[in-house]
């Protein structure tokens, strides 16, 4: 294969050197590489040719994939246009590179089916690898915690020559936590509850100590601290037939895994590494197939997402309970529905509003008016002859039954004007000959009820119309999106299968 590099970080050497030394691979052009750490990438993969930015290498790349490597926002542009661009991308996850960068690498692998393979640096050491094994074939009984232990060199600029107590930095923190989620991942199972606490000093100018818990359900648990100090990496496993240490050198490379399976000297073993294989194992899981290598991103991602919960925790002072998968995409299509709906609740209020001071101000028919027509007290202008103020055999009948109403209650009687009449006293005769027969029917005072109607545009009354459904359409189409939850809620037989898993 051919690969390109994009970025650098020190971890990318082993596979570097393990690529130069295939006979069928070649890392053929590099972008984004410091001047500092040129030499490095030359004496790992010589005769690789240094780009002069992520540009150049989208445009001259030719390469089977792309490694990438580091956190800078050139890197990280660079990434996303590669996977825009459809080309595989091998990383080299970071906590500096986050979620929303990772994320953003799903969507398109969703969409456009960009491969993606992850490289974590320690599950794939053969100490790790090993470590795993002897856990999961209970040589060291049932676990009953892990404990992993880091000392950090201090930010620069703090220490006792500079006048400040020495401390880490959070970018600190998160680096090394991420690495280290991954492992205790990698070896007990699915964590999903974090605890974090950090340390400061009396002037609150860094960070002393911080410490996680990682728990859940099933799982043993897991502690994690890291303090100021000589760099040093230690991991301690507690079982109920047994004990190991795993301990790494600063650059978590060499180390030395020390196994007490027994009660006597006997059951001891210490196995040593150099960790030139972590080259090979890289090159081992490019080559899985696409299935194991979504679920490695899935694993990685969710190894982010961990390490960003413990600023929630910190911020909370509580315990963070952690929602993957489709739980977290439930859960948020769930906040999401319920924001757009208080939101429609309000807006539908406003608008009733505004709908009724728009019909106020448009509609020209006064409240009287509109409860004649509510209760047939509105004479039409098909209730007359065409052209003429008498009345047909439907006015006969409409004004003989106000006439009985009227009796019992007299109550304003409205006639309609002619907009085609040709004389311009065919209103006022029409409301005469209404008043005559109420005056016949031996009603005089209803006459003085008796008055024309006003008519709105029919452009108001349209715009009307339209606005009385509008305002409350939004809230009955939101309503109707309520069902969609359903789709949202995973199956009985895929939580079953979720759950039968390993480590859940």
């Amino acid at each position: 294969m051919k690969f390109a590099l994009l970025g650098w970080k020190p971890s990318v050497v082993p596979l570097l050197r393990t690529i130069a030394a295939e006979t069928d691979d070649s890392l053929i052009a590099a972008a984004e590489v410091p001047d500092q750490n040129a030499a490095e990438l030359l004496t790992a993969a010589s005769g690789t040719r240094i780009l002069s930015g992520w540009e150049s290498l989208l445009a001259e790349l030719t390469s089977d994939a792309c490694l990438v490597a580091g956190s800078s926002e050139a890197v990280l542009e660079g990434a996303r246009q590669l996977a825009n661009d459809g080309r595989p991308l091998i990383l080299l996850p970071e906590a500096g590179q986050g979620t929303a960068f990772v994320y953003e690498l799903t969507l398109n692998q969703d969409d456009n089916g960009t491969p993606l393979i992850p490289l974590p640096h320690l599950p794939l050491h053969d100490l790790a690898q090993r470590l795993r094994q002897t856990i999961k074939g209970g040589e060291l009984g049932s676990i009953v915690l892990f404990r992993l232990e880091r000392s950090l060199p201090a930010q620069a600029g703090s220490g006792v020559t500079a006048g400040r107590v020495p401390s880490l930095t959070v970018p600190q923190i998160d680096s090394a936590l991420f690495v280290d989620v991954a492992l205790l991942r990698f070896l007990s199972g699915d964590y999903s509850r974090v605890t974090a606490v950090r340390s400061t000093g009396a002037s609150d100018d860094g960070i002393s100590l911080a410490t996680v818990t990682l728990g859940g359900d099933g799982l043993a648990e897991a502690t994690w601290s890291a303090r100021v100090g000589e760099p040093a990496w230690t991991l301690e496993i507690t079982g109920s037939r047994g004990s190991a240490t795993l301990s790494f050198e600063p650059d978590l490379q060499a180390g030395i895994l020390v196994l007490q399976t027994g009660d006597d000297e006997a059951t001891r073993q210490e196995i040593k590494s150099d960790g030139l294989g972590l080259g090979n194992a890289q090159r081992a899981a490019i080559q899985q197939p696409m299935e194991q290598q979504r679920a490695a991103w899935a694993e990685m991602t969710r190894s982010m997402e961990t390490v960003e919960a413990t600023h929630t925790s910190i911020r909370k002072r509580r315990t963070i309970d952690l929602f993957f998968e489709t739980t977290s995409e439930r859960s948020i299509f769930k906040s999401q529905m319920t924001a757009v709906g208080c939101g429609l609740v309000l807006l539908t209020l406003f608008m009733l509003v505004a709908f009724l001071v728009l019909g106020a101000m448009l509609d020209s028919r006064s409240i009287v008016q509109r409860n004649a027509e509510a209760d047939g007290r509105v004479l039409s202008v098909d209730e007359f002859l065409p052209e003429s103020p008498e009345l047909n055999a439907a006015g006969e009948k409409h004004l003989r039954e106000l006439s009985r109403r009227m009796a019992r209650s007299p109550e304003p009687v409205f006639v309609l004007p002619d907009d085609e009449a040709v004389t311009e006293n065919l209103d006022a005769a029409r409301i005469g000959t209404v008043v005559e027969h109420f005056v016949a029917a031996g009603q005089p005072e209803s006459a003085l009820f008796v008055e024309a109607a006003s008519i709105p545009h029919p452009a108001t009354l349209l715009l009307l119309t339209v606005l009385k459904y509008l305002w409350i359409a939004p809230l009955v189409l939101f309503l109707a999106l309520q069902s969609l939850i359903r789709l949202a809620r995973p199956s009985t037989a895929r939580q079953v299968d979720e759950s039968a898993e390993p480590g859940k």
